[in-house]
């Protein structure tokens, strides 16, 4: 069974990733200038009920919308797109209206804090809008278009920056107008998509589609409600226990940590087709390679993973204020973490349709987050919540890896788990300099030596001749 050109794969994926990612970075010394920490408080918490409206709103469906894409006749596949699109959008639609009338009471009652009270319908029309997108991004990444889809994710990710950033400096808006400005950004690229699905032919409302996606999505449900609370209880506790500048210093952490886990999701735009395809053939060989196949991207995350949490200091010492710079030993943690969630990046429950194990699963995983994060926020603070959520995330990664082991068992190769081990090492040993206050001088010489015997064990590995027969691809073969 012949594949598609990885390198030239990785290539379109990796434009998106860069300017996603990095366009953020690069625009916090603006950002910060005209947001305060507790300015970012307000909107990492108004963010963190965007999220989870959006989530429950969307019944499950866009975790089945890429097992749907695989599983039903190809000719089918932009009338998928088009009902899922229009049946998410009524349901926010609901919730949105609901958010509108009752702003108040959830900004006094549940997160007891009135200023939140005029963000919330913006923060959850954002992420609604970036959802909706999403579904238009999927279907291009499983469709294997990876240069449409990586001009229209840049797009979208330069206009919602550059807008929201002419609203701080032009209309002095703060966090009103950052938010306002990406959803003007986002909006156009939806508006955009849908116009594209639109004219590219008849497209009808299936609703069978629907319901044989909420079959297996509906049971999804309570996981994707745990999962949601798992994700922001964090930021909604610190909120409510400690301060909204405590919110403000952990999100900013968070959006430098996060770097690593969209450059694992953009690896996974490229493997995760590959992956389901070896999972639906009948060809025993084929199938069983999942496991090789996977390594050099997992060898990729984990690049990208250490280099981002070795130098996070020196990110922020030169994209914020002083005021920021805290928040660097937040960094370095929360990647430790993130990094153990590529075992979770495989769908080994979803194509056994394990559903209500996911959710179960979801449950004890929520049920360790918050048994962690309350007493170790009223206690630690901001530091409570980054131990807590680095804890729980890698017990979590560890359920979901045994379980999808025995549902559908992936033979890793044994380097894979060597390389896992050099990062464990080495992320402990920058923290523990962090917390014994070396000096600085001492903990640079150490994250180079750290970086170049990763690089070391690529050559050794070979991972290394790999990524320039990826770049030589590019000079020879890409842009075609």
């Amino acid at each position: 069974m012949s594949s598609p050109n990885p390198f030239r794969s990785l290539f379109w994926y990796s434009i998106p990733f860069f300017i996603r990612n990095f366009l953020p970075l690069i625009s916090l010394p603006i950002i910060t200038s005209y947001l305060s920490i507790t300015d970012f408080g307000l909107y990492a918490l108004s963010i963190v009920y965007g999220t989870f409206i959006s989530g429950i709103s969307n019944l499950g469906l866009f975790t089945v919308f890429e097992r749907t894409f695989f599983e039903i006749d190809p000719s089918k596949r932009n009338n998928l797109l088009f009902t899922n699109i229009i049946f998410v959008f009524c349901v926010m639609s609901i919730f949105a209206l609901l958010t509108w009338q009752f702003n108040i009471y959830i900004a006094n009652e549940i997160f007891n804090k009135q200023q939140l009270s005029p963000l919330l319908i913006l923060a959850f029309l954002l992420v609604s809008i970036k959802t909706l997108n999403q579904y238009f991004f999927y279907f291009l990444k499983n469709d294997e278009r990876p240069k449409k889809y990586s001009l229209i994710t840049v797009f979208e990710s330069v206009l919602s920056i550059g807008i929201a950033i002419f609203f701080l400096i032009f209309y002095e808006a703060g966090v009103q107008g950052f938010l306002l400005g990406q959803i003007v950004g986002v909006s156009i690229i939806f508006l955009l998509n849908m116009l594209s699905l639109i004219f590219s032919g008849k497209r009808i409302f299936d609703f069978s589609l629907i319901k044989m996606q909420l079959k297996i999505s509906l049971p999804l449900t309570p996981r994707i409600f745990f999962g949601l609370i798992n994700g922001q209880f964090d930021r909604y506790m610190l909120g409510f226990l400690d301060s909204i500048t405590g919110v403000g210093l952990y999100d900013i952490a968070q959006k430098i940590a996060n770097t690593s886990y969209s450059f694992m999701t953009t690896l996974q735009n490229i493997f995760a087709p590959q992956v389901y395809k070896r999972m639906f053939s009948k060809d025993v060989n084929f199938k069983n390679s999942i496991g090789e196949y996977l390594t050099p991207f997992f060898y990729l995350t984990i690049l990208f993973s250490l280099m981002v949490g070795l130098f996070a200091e020196e990110i922020l010492y030169i994209a914020t204020p002083e005021e920021y710079h805290e928040a660097s030993l937040y960094v370095t943690i929360l990647v430790f973490q993130i990094a153990f969630y590529f075992f979770g990046k495989q769908p080994q429950l979803i194509y056994a349709k394990k559903t209500g194990l996911i959710s179960l699963l979801s449950f004890f995983s929520i049920a360790i987050n918050i048994g962690l994060n309350v007493p170790f926020i009223y206690y630690y603070g901001v530091q409570g919540a980054v131990w807590a959520t680095f804890t729980s995330g890698v017990f979590s990664s560890i359920f979901y890896f045994y379980y999808g082991q025995k549902h559908l068992y992936i033979k890793y190769e044994k380097k894979l788990f060597f390389i896992l081990l050099y990062f464990i090492a080495s992320s402990s040993l920058i923290i523990l300099m962090l917390y014994l206050k070396q000096t600085y001088s001492i903990r640079l010489i150490m994250k180079f030596t750290l970086i170049l015997g990763y690089f070391i064990i690529g050559v050794k590995l070979k991972y290394v001749e790999k990524i320039k027969t990826l770049i030589k691809t590019y000079y020879n073969r890409m842009i075609v």
